[in-house]
């Protein structure tokens, strides 16, 4: 029973890695696709204009602007809910996953151009430090099985190369090589 504890322990402590590291690669993605999107659109002095407004806050003025996208999805995540709550399951939950990752795409925004600002609150520049070392452990506990998982995809790819001979055209000549042959036993 101790070992299926254990065992149940771990694999809950690394969900929760993998899902902190998700958040993290969304974090730095969605905020590129938005940096994109706004030079696409034509607005490209955004940046420039947010951050030279934030340079002119308080770091606790500085902290409501950066838990403004927070608080501005949460109508639309209350709408989803209802969605969901009248039997709109999948577009609940569409809205809740896009305005969740808008939201956190403008934070990771935000939080680039106030970082400084932020830092000067004792309490903030403690959770960011732990922020950081939760992404370390999640690193330490995910890499080595990220890395495992590589080295068997490089096996099971070589091996499937190795038999099926080298080369895309090769593989897909055997396959319709293959197909031809059920064909004519079909039509015999």
């Amino acid at each position: 029973m101790d070992q299926l504890k254990q065992r149940l322990s771990r694999a809950f402590w690394f969900a929760l890695a993998v899902l902190f590291l998700v958040e993290s690669w969304l974090w730095d993605n969605v905020k590129v696709a938005l940096v994109w999107l706004a030079h696409a659109s034509g607005l490209k002095d955004l940046e420039p204009r947010a951050r030279t407004f934030i340079g002119g806050l308080s770091p606790v003025a500085t902290l409501a602007v950066f838990a403004l996208p927070a608080l501005a999805i949460l109508p639309l995540k209350l709408m989803a809910v209802a969605a969901i709550a009248h039997g709109h399951v999948l577009t609940g939950l569409c809205v809740i996953l896009g305005a969740k990752t808008l939201a956190l795409g403008v934070t990771s925004f935000l939080f680039d151009a106030s970082r400084e600002k932020l830092l000067q609150l004792a309490w903030f520049a403690r959770l960011y430090a732990l922020v950081l070392r939760v992404n370390a452990w999640a690193h330490g506990l995910v890499d080595p099985v990220r890395r495992r998982l590589r080295e068997a995809k490089a096996f099971v790819s070589a091996r499937f190369s190795a038999a099926l001979g080298e080369g895309r055209s090769q593989f897909f000549r055997r396959v319709a090589l293959l197909r031809a042959i059920v064909r004519r036993r079909d039509a015999s």
